[in-house]
């Protein structure tokens, strides 16, 4: 493998004149930043990250907790993040959670272990335990950027923003699309407790019932979770309280999945029977049996915007968290109210 100081004696150049010509330093000619890199092209030269971060005081590590890379949706998430952090010269480690709060503490410990300059956390957010690895990652100082939900509470911690979609937004564009083909009785499916996606999904459920007219009423909300086997289960309950609904809003498309599966087994026909909504729009969500009208998240961009901003806090600069924009999309899952 060829070294710089080889490429240097070759170039007639200064060891330090041609690493600077690879990191595209300003102080460098154009010229001779073109000699270096057709050299090193020539070379098939490669750098040593690991020197060369050794050098700057610094690991070139990124950290990110993701309850589960086999779902689609978290997949997306890091695909995002990898992008971005290859782009900015950075290399991730990935640790799941498996939406566990025990796990993402030791997930996170073992990230803060090897030294990563920032973590992107997907929080595995339970009411007894929403702010536990916050406090771990500020007695650690290291910046921190949490990705898809918040828990109450994160905005006083230092160095800790985060990147989300507009959850009420969402929320809203879902119940008024049902509302708009007539549907007046709509279940809601909700997320966990304590995430602000949940909350948030929930607010704008509320408010497009109370734009429309539509008395609210907690006879139509069931607790569900993130997971398939969750919407099975919170649609079982909703069928046998016999609230009567003509549609459902899902927390998430995997809980959309799991009701509409339970309604199949009950016999329903979908859409005609029952119009259900999702929200994310991941692979499973065009896919599926019964192809899913749903709320579309930016979920590459998320990462991505998650690596940007991880990056502004680890140089101390003060970061606000953003809020990413949605949009429904519309598929075989609902129709018209017959």
């Amino acid at each position: 493998m060829s070294t710089l100081k080889e490429m240097a004696g070759t170039l007639n150049l200064s060891v330090m004149a041609v690493s600077k010509a690879l990191r595209d330093a300003p102080d460098i000619s154009v010229g001779t930043k073109a000699r270096v890199q057709a050299e090193a092209r020539r070379r098939n030269y490669i750098p040593n990250r690991a020197a060369q971060n050794l050098r700057l005081r610094r690991s070139g590590l990124l950290g990110i907790v993701v309850p589960q890379i086999n779902h689609t949706y978290y997949s997306q998430l890091v695909w995002g993040v990898e992008r971005q952090a290859e782009a900015m010269g950075l290399q991730v480690i990935l640790g799941h959670s498996l939406d566990r709060a025990e796990n993402e503490m030791r997930e996170v410990q073992k990230l803060i272990s090897r030294q990563v300059e920032a973590l992107l956390l997907v929080p595995a957010v339970r009411w007894q335990h929403r702010l536990a690895t916050l406090e771990l990652v500020r007695t650690s100082s290291i910046p921190t950027v949490l990705l898809d939900a918040y828990p109450a509470g994160a905005e006083n911690f230092p160095r800790v923003t985060w990147v989300v979609c507009d959850d009420q937004r969402g929320g809203w564009l879902a119940t008024e699309h049902l509302l708009a083909l007539g549907h007046r009785e709509i279940l809601f499916l909700a997320g966990p407790n304590g995430s602000s996606s949940s909350a948030g999904r929930f607010i704008g459920y509320q408010r497009a019932l109370a734009a429309a007219g539509v008395a609210y009423t907690d006879a139509r909300v069931f607790l569900a979770d993130k997971d398939i086997e969750s919407g099975r289960k919170a649609m079982s309950q909703a069928l046998s309280e016999k609230a009567p609904f003509s549609a459902v809003v899902a927390h998430n498309d995997s809980v959309a999945i799991g009701a509409i599966d339970t309604l199949l087994q009950q016999g329903f026909r979908l859409p005609e029977a029952v119009s259900v909504v999702g929200f994310g729009d991941g692979v499973l969500a065009a896919n599926f049996r019964v192809p899913l009208t749903t709320i579309r998240v930016p979920q590459k961009e998320i990462g991505e915007t998650a690596v940007r901003l991880a990056v502004e806090l680890s140089k101390g600069s003060t970061v606000q968290p953003r809020q990413l924009p949605v949009e429904i999309i519309v598929r075989s899952s609902t129709v018209a109210k017959r």
